[in-house]
């Protein structure tokens, strides 16, 4: 007893321990109000992908308030931020609740961040310098070269970065940086598959860019998101994420057919 469900011992162990790691070099400095807000949307989050908090279950702030040993303010604060990036649902009275995502809600989602990407994969391929491919080069190699899969992630998020960067406005930029934060990407980047996919996609888009062929970039952009969604819902269905009650509500709403109550 006094053991949150959401995370086994060992699991609430090791947050501990990641949590504790990025302080290392802060002379003993203790985390402040909102390094504790992080800590608790991380927790979530992660629990949220790995499914243990599954789709429509209520997120309690006292179990995780517990489990990461803090108080519920910076709970409270990173359910209002997640809700605000749709991983949980607010309802007024009855608490928050993890959001289920439809097939239609990721290939939506996949679809828009396409039409963002190609939109910067144009104009990048437009006016990239010899000196911008080199940096994108390198981030590839190191991307492919690293065993280690926090490095991996956080390269190839460089990687996307610099392509953005080259290619567009601030205004897109903040839009770009607003959808990355989104559930379907997590689930996303939880497959086996996406290392894979984006080193495909990588090397597409460096020769793309490198030749100055924007019908290339754009195809590659279009091409890759389009990917991302077919991997995050097989890797969705494989987990049981729908039920097949689900699938045939959602296949009968997109043809307006009337479900039967069982």
């Amino acid at each position: 007893e006094g053991v949150s469900p959401v995370l086994d011992p060992d699991d609430q162990a090791a947050v501990a321990v990641d949590w504790c790691a990025k302080f290392d070099d802060t002379l003993g400095a203790r985390p402040n109000h909102q390094s504790l807000k992080e800590m608790a949307s991380d927790f979530i989050r992660k629990n949220v992908v790995s499914g243990r908090l599954g789709p429509g279950a209520k997120v309690d702030q006292d179990e995780i308030a517990g489990a990461l040993g803090i108080s519920r303010l910076p709970v409270r604060e990173a359910l209002i931020e997640l809700a605000s990036k749709g991983f949980v649902e607010s309802i007024p009275r009855r608490g928050a609740f993890v959001v289920k995502l439809t097939v239609q809600d990721i290939e939506d989602h996949f679809e828009v961040i396409g039409l963002l990407f190609a939109l910067t994969a144009r104009r990048a391929a437009k006016g990239i310098t010899d000196k911008q491919i080199q940096a994108l080069q390198q981030l590839h190699h190191d991307t492919t070269s690293t065993q280690d899969p926090a490095k991996r992630l956080q390269k190839s998020f460089e990687f996307y970065r610099l392509v953005n960067r080259i290619g567009t406005s601030d205004r897109l930029l903040l839009t770009l940086r607003f959808l990355a934060l989104a559930l379907p990407n997590d689930f996303y980047f939880s497959t086996a598959r996406w290392p894979a996919t984006e080193t495909v996609y990588r090397e597409r888009i460096i020769a793309a860019l490198e030749n100055h062929d924007v019908e290339a970039a754009i195809t590659a952009t279009d091409e890759h998101l389009r990917i991302c969604a077919k991997v995050t819902i097989d890797e969705l269905r494989a987990r049981g994420y729908w039920s097949d009650a689900d699938e045939v509500t959602e296949v009968a709403s997109q043809f307006e057919i009337a479900v039967p109550y069982e």
